[in-house]
């Protein structure tokens, strides 16, 4: 949880936002307490993806085994599936619309969204939409036309969470939301709750995107200036290469991504989940060709929503170099992030929190 001193934790999920009636605010994408948690004391750390109140994964009633995803069950016991946790099957996949492929990825998660919502799967989409400046934004999509709004990768983060609440109260049964791995995390916390009323059995699908890292808003506007680039002008983000690449509307530039380091989010380096394994199907460009979507099938609810859009995009088996390649980048992360974990839960340990989902021990 992040403090009101700065505690560089707070991922901006919005899940505080939406379920916390005496919330008080965020400032500058990160949750701030001004003025204490009054009567709701507590119970954010029950959800919080940065607290450290870890899931109790092993008992036998453990709600997480509901949805398929318990990181304990016994399919997840091979070597070959620790690294991406639990899956039934990984995919390659594109849109048949061949409009709709505007991106590097194949617009899959696109394609799977509008038919959900042309069949009657699902009657709302949770997706993060962009403003002028590029500052991602929750946004509750009814129609496949609103759904457009948010193809194409923000590369800051978006509280989607905020958005899921706003669904709910608006009277939506079966509900979508696509976010990043600890989107996927604060909801999956939020329903082991096991609370009717926060009205999370109407979340039917979560659709988790790939991520080693998003950026500080306001450093990634400050970098692009320093290089007189006005973010508002840019028209689009993508990475290949090794390259962060730029394009407005009269140039393309290119940035060697190791330069947009002092940009991270502080919180990125605590995390170890690049496939977000708690999703129902996880989607992401890692491992696939160009102009495909890798998608990684998780549960039910994800054999489902692929049925369902089975007549609006082209899916083949991913090979095995693929399936290497994605455990390569997941692993890495893992282990390049674990370190900077431990440092992080020796600092915490000094005020006896922790921000993280286990246990330091003193002394250790």
């Amino acid at each position: 949880m992040a403090k009101a001193n700065g505690f560089p934790v707070c991922c901006y999920c919005g899940a505080c936002a939406a379920f916390i009636p005496d919330f008080e605010k965020y400032r500058e994408e990160e949750v701030v307490w001004d003025k204490g948690c009054g009567g709701s004391a507590g119970f954010c750390f029950s959800f919080c993806p940065r607290s450290f109140a870890a899931c109790r994964l092993c008992e036998e009633e453990c709600p997480r085994k509901d949805y398929g995803v318990c990181d304990f069950s016994p399919n997840t016991s091979s070597p070959e599936r620790r690294i991406l946790a639990y899956y039934e099957d990984i995919l390659i996949a594109r849109s048949k619309d061949e409009t709709l492929r505007g991106g590097a990825d194949g617009s899959a998660v696109t394609a799977i969204l509008c038919k959900a919502l042309e069949e009657g799967f699902i009657d709302a989409a949770v997706i993060a939409i962009r403003t002028e400046n590029w500052r991602a934004e929750p946004f509750v999509a009814t129609t496949p036309e609103e759904v457009l709004r948010g193809a194409g990768p923000k590369y800051t983060v978006c509280p989607s969470v905020l958005g899921l609440w706003e669904a709910i109260d608006r009277g939506y049964e079966n509900i979508a939301m696509v976010g990043t791995g600890c989107n996927i995390e604060a909801v999956r916390r939020l329903q082991a709750l096991r609370m009717p009323t926060l009205e999370l059995d109407r979340v039917k699908v979560l659709i988790g995107l790939f991520g080693t890292e998003t950026f500080w808003h306001r450093e990634l506007v400050r970098f692009l200036a320093e290089r007189d680039i006005d973010i508002r002008d840019v028209e689009k983000f993508y990475v290949t290469k090794g390259n962060f690449m730029v394009v407005t509307k009269d140039s393309e530039f290119s940035i060697p991504t190791r330069e947009l380091d002092a940009c991270v989010r502080d919180t990125c380096r605590l995390c170890e989940d690049f496939t977000a394994q708690l999703a129902d199907v996880s989607a992401g460009s890692s491992g696939s060709p160009e102009s495909w979507s890798s998608l990684i099938v998780r549960t039910q609810a994800g054999r489902e929503l692929l049925k369902i859009a089975d007549a609006a995009i082209e899916t083949k088996p991913m090979d095995e170099a693929g399936i290497n390649r994605i455990k390569r980048f997941a692993f890495k992360k893992k282990m390049v992030n674990y370190g900077h974990i431990m440092d992080q839960m020796r600092v915490c340990a000094a005020c006896l929190t922790n921000p993280y989902s286990f246990t330091l021990q003193r002394g250790d």
